[in-house]
């Protein structure tokens, strides 16, 4: 298979110039955590932006200045193995595909999985691709402390648990920036000070007002956002049958579960790439 057998054929981008208003509306309305940014008037890739490109930047408004440039590309007549090898190298979920320097389409993990893995024959346990180590939360986290975690931790979703270590949910990326706004907050800035001599007299002082929109997380926590219906799988679930239910409840990722029901770790979909 090639990588024009499974790719994405209608592609949504942002333009530059442009502003992160216009990345942020996008990204909300197809729900996904990055996507190609193209030169305005023309089908010409110039890079990518992300989700976590813009919390990290949360104050800038200019999209030529949130875009990732240095970002991986394919072509119509690559492999699909050689696809899915550079989305586990790079340790990204999309790849644009480029025709004579244009977009002509973009190849993601759940391409592969949904258009390839599920339709194959692939007996090999969950098992073998399961994370076993993985970063969890407890669902009383304040929502601004698990953004940082996900930043730390490099994971987009993490699995929620109680009081009791109970798994309740996973919280990923999307379900954060459903609920975050950008805010407009103003600020005084002093630029010159009176004297002793001067305090007599009337209020001159210099001052600059500052006006920043940042991208704010609100003072949630962790289980008002979290996704509460969750799909699981055993060690033994084949991969072909994980990648179908992944495909079905369009989710990337989905916890293994013991036989007493205890989670034991997750298989998230760009693992799957490896039984290729």
């Amino acid at each position: 298979m090639q990588v024009k057998d499974v790719m994405t054929k209608e592609v949504k981008w942002v333009e530059v110039p442009g502003n992160r208003a216009e990345a942020l509306d996008l990204l909300r309305k197809i729900g996904t955590n990055a996507i190609p940014v193209v030169k305005r008037g023309t089908d010409e890739l110039v890079g990518m932006v992300t989700l976590r490109k813009l919390f990290e930047k949360s104050d800038e408004n200019q999209l030529a200045m949130l875009v990732d440039r240095d970002v991986p590309t394919v072509a119509l007549s690559d492999k699909l193995e050689d696809a899915a090898n550079l989305l586990l190298t790079a340790n990204v979920r999309k790849l644009p595909v480029l025709k004579n320097g244009k977009l002509v389409g973009i190849i993601t993990v759940r391409d592969i999985v949904y258009r390839a893995i599920a339709e194959m024959n692939l007996e090999r346990p969950a098992s073998d691709f399961m994370r076993p180590h993985v970063i969890a939360v407890w669902d009383g986290t304040p929502l601004k402390a698990a953004v940082e975690i996900m930043d730390l931790s490099g994971f987009r979703a993490l699995p929620t648990i109680d009081e009791s270590g109970n798994l309740v949910g996973i919280t990923d990326d999307t379900d954060i920036l459903k609920v975050s706004e950008v805010e407009t907050e103003s600020k005084i800035s002093q630029m010159t000070g009176r004297s002793e001599g001067d305090s007599w007299t009337w209020d001159s002082e210099n001052r600059i007002y500052i006006t920043k929109r940042e991208l704010k997380v609100p003072d949630k926590l962790v289980r008002d956002v979290m996704t509460k219906e969750l799909v699981t799988i055993t060690r033994k679930t084949p991969v072909s049958r994980a990648a179908q239910l992944m495909k079905k409840h369009k989710i990337e990722q989905t916890p293994v579960l013991s036989g007493e029901g205890k989670f034991i770790g997750i298989v998230q979909d760009i693992d799957l790439l490896r039984a290729l």
